[in-house]
């Protein structure tokens, strides 16, 4: 751990011990005002193209809202470590902040969030009820939905056709490894069906777990690792190393942006955010793209997960509430805002009135000419709650390791691996194990 690891560490533990009295925080007394009659300046922390999204947004919120400034600061460098720092501190936190949706539940458990139930509460039916989940913490709404990650499978056209595969026909993780075997095999060991570094398979675990239905912990916060949906997931990841379809190298190395371009590898599992790397990377192979649904763990089985995402909060700390919360609710919650986010920063909207727009069924060059869109739209009402605490991403690390060690030793039977995992996370994070479900 480094030093700086055990600073935040610190400050995390600092800030939990001041959770207890500040979770009785003042109700927020919000006011009926016009727009025009709305006034104040808002800072907003964000990064990337997240921030240069909103910063877009201005001129249009600001046909509404005529009265108030809208300061979007772009910095992305240790941005939610400096948040965090702030909300110990008491001072220096903006209007609103970006956080990632996976690390969400870590900062609404502070009480130093505005709750926004009052005027959010509305707007619960129009987001996927597993992303809304992350945005409450015991009855109360206190974050946004921002964008999501709905999964699928990225491939390149040119080598399916020459290998004779028709990804239409892949429906199942079964059909998937059977095609692996056979690009492999075709193509005389040269390319592999996708990357899978036994020190790097914490994304696809997470994306598969939640396709699954399985959780790290239950919905009371306890261990629940151990369980037969998490046992399917082993299942297809032993079946993929086992098979040799898998390239044992790091994701978002230079190896992997490489094989952009070339033919050590055939598919890349992933969200929808990840067209946006090949396209950065690699915009010369500009049509040799397409994207088939992720695979089922059984036939008629689900066919997506989700893998990242954001959302929008305003700190306990903000003064003009009411102005902050005008903002999040134009950016988050119209269509307008919503489909600009998404047609000029490929920002996928979770707010759902959005995917009934003829946008989602216009054809993608980039992949020639699919209706990519529409496909990572589907069925993302149905990706299961992901149950998160605070020590969401402390788990994830711990299980990164797990797996490692799992390949090294010959990747055996899951229950006892699962059982000594689940003691494990147990004694590390201080929480108990969930009975075994009936």
């Amino acid at each position: 751990m480094t030093r700086d690891h055990r600073k935040l560490r610190a400050t995390v533990v600092a800030l939990g011990l001041a959770v207890a009295s500040a979770m009785q925080a003042v109700a927020v007394e919000w006011s009926a005002v016009s727009p025009a009659e709305l006034e104040g300046e808002v800072t907003v922390w964000s990064w990337n193209i997240a921030a240069a999204s909103l910063k877009k947004l201005v001129p249009p919120f600001n046909e509404i809202y005529p009265n108030v400034t809208v300061d979007v600061n772009m910095t992305g460098t240790n941005l939610q470590s400096r948040f965090l720092l702030s909300l110990s501190a008491g001072v220096g936190a903006p209007d609103i902040s970006q956080l990632q949706l996976a690390e969400a539940q870590r900062y609404v458990r502070t009480g130093r969030m505005t709750d926004l139930t009052p005027v959010a509460q509305r707007y619960e039916k129009d987001f996927p009820a597993s992303f809304w989940a992350d945005c409450v913490y015991e009855g109360k709404v206190y974050a946004i939905p921002w964008d999501m990650g709905p999964c699928g499978v990225f491939y390149k056209r040119g080598l399916f056709a020459r290998y004779g595969i028709d990804p239409n026909a892949i429906e199942t993780w079964a059909d998937y490894i059977e095609v692996g075997k056979q690009i492999r095999e075709r193509s005389g060991g040269k390319t592999h069906m996708l990357f899978l570094g036994s020190g790097d398979m914490a994304s696809l675990f997470e994306i598969l777990l939640r396709q699954a239905g399985g959780q790290v912990f239950d919905d009371e916060g306890r261990i629940a690792i151990d369980s037969p949906q998490t046992r399917q997931v082993l299942d297809v990841l032993r079946a993929m190393i086992a098979s040799g379809i898998t390239a044992d190298a790091m994701g978002w190395s230079h190896e992997f942006f490489a094989s952009f371009q070339t033919d050590s590898v055939a598919t890349y599992v992933s969200a929808v955010w990840f067209g946006g790397s090949i396209r950065d990377y690699a915009g010369n192979t500009h049509g040799d793209w397409g994207v088939f649904r992720l695979p089922a763990f059984e036939s008629g089985g689900l066919r997506t997960s989700n893998l990242g995402g954001s959302v929008l909060v305003i700190p306990d700390q903000c003064a003009r509430k009411e102005a902050a919360w005008a903002y999040v609710e134009f950016a988050l919650c119209t269509h307008q805002a919503q489909l600009e986010q998404y047609r000029s920063f490929d920002l996928f909207p979770a707010y759902l009135p959005t995917h009934s727009d003829p946008f989602f069924d216009e054809p993608e060059p980039f992949y020639g000419g699919q209706c990519v869109r529409r496909l990572f739209s589907q069925d993302i009402e149905r990706i299961p709650v992901l149950h998160r605490t605070r020590d969401w991403m402390e788990a994830l690390r711990y299980i990164q390791q797990a797996l490692s060690k799992w390949v090294a030793n010959g990747m055996g039977n899951s229950n006892p691996f699962l059982d000594d995992l689940a003691q494990r996370l147990s004694r590390r994070l201080a929480r108990p194990i969930a009975p075994e479900a009936p």
